[in-house]
């Protein structure tokens, strides 16, 4: 069965275009049963001197329930105390980088979200953020899905059940997803259900916006969170619009692309070598002490000295006398 590649912006737009799917999907990624999904393609554009090019960063308002505690039942099987929910609204945003680099970008629109205010029915609030990145390289950690969730602990270490709301507002949890790691012997369903953004499916080199995946029945897929991003993938690979925005994006002025990330390997550049600067400073900060900690032990040792020789010399005075 042939789909469109979800890599490309245009594609990965269409796909979470269609909020019934957008829930399923996202929903499983977060391991929460999320209410109600708004979008909110934040739309910039790029351009050169022979294409112009808009690049979505999607953006979806959540509204998330999560279990506080479970139903109680008796002995008979009825239900003495029902189940209690917590419901919170989230922004979730999620990336796509191909470089080590664009972590920079990710970097400078997380803080732009930060500093933006959101409007809840009239009202500006701040709301949690929580971000999700797929990656077209590998970090140090070698799993496909990586989830980095905060923690409360006291002053002990030990670690509390508590949230507060002004922390879920100032600090984020991260999902990473490594594309290059969801290979096709998927260990679980969320794995399984990821492994669309699998190249290895790729048709050929000059249709690498297309996907073969494995299976030719849609009806024969069993997960229907899978169906659904599958049968989504694949009225996209039919989609005339979206066929012409996938050209947009692949004959895009390579040149640009690349000024844009040579002027962020600049900017890591520098702060690395900031970085180094900082810890040689540092370095140099503790030598200084250290020599400091040696010049005053040297000064007490002379004055213990010049203690012990004027005592000697009292001594031999009196002796003499």
């Amino acid at each position: 069965m042939l789909i469109a590649n979800p890599i490309y912006d245009s594609v990965f737009k269409f796909l979470l275009e269609d909020l019934s799917v957008a829930k399923r999907f996202l929903s499983r990624i977060l391991l929460e049963e999320i209410e109600s999904l708004e979008i909110k393609p934040q739309e910039q554009t790029a351009t050169s001197k022979k294409h112009l090019l808009t690049v979505y960063r999607l953006d979806f308002r959540a509204v998330i329930k999560t279990l506080i505690s479970a139903e109680e039942k008796d002995a008979a099987g009825k239900v003495i105390k029902p189940a209690v929910y917590t419901y919170k609204k989230v922004l979730i945003e999620l990336q796509k980088g191909k470089k080590l680099v664009d972590v920079l970008r990710f970097r400078r629109y997380l803080g732009d979200n930060y500093s933006k205010p959101d409007y809840i029915d009239g009202e500006k609030v701040a709301l949690p953020i929580m971000t999700i990145y797929f990656l077209g390289f590998e970090l140090s950690e070698q799993k496909p899905i990586l989830r980095i969730m905060r923690s409360y602990r006291n002053g002990k270490g030990e670690l509390l059940s508590v949230k507060d709301d002004f922390i879920e507002r100032l600090t984020h949890d991260c999902i990473v997803v490594q594309i290059r790691l969801l290979l096709g012997d998927t260990q679980d369903a969320l794995e399984k259900l990821l492994s669309v953004f699998n190249q290895k499916w790729i048709v050929s080199e000059d249709k690498k916006w297309i996907l073969r995946y494995p299976e030719e029945d849609i009806e024969n897929i069993a997960d229907e969170d899978l169906k659904a991003v599958i049968k989504r993938l694949f009225f996209a690979c039919q989609d005339e619009d979206v066929q012409k925005d996938i050209e947009t994006e692949e004959n895009f002025d390579e040149s640009l692309d690349d000024a844009l990330r040579a002027k962020d390997v600049v900017i890591w550049e520098k702060e690395k070598a900031l970085e180094n600067k900082s810890k040689e400073l540092e370095n140099k900060d503790k030598e200084l002490e250290n020599k400091d900690k040696e010049l005053e032990k040297i000064k007490k040792e002379t004055a213990e000295r010049d203690a012990y020789i004027l005592a000697l010399e009292e001594r031999l005075k009196k002796n003499d006398s």
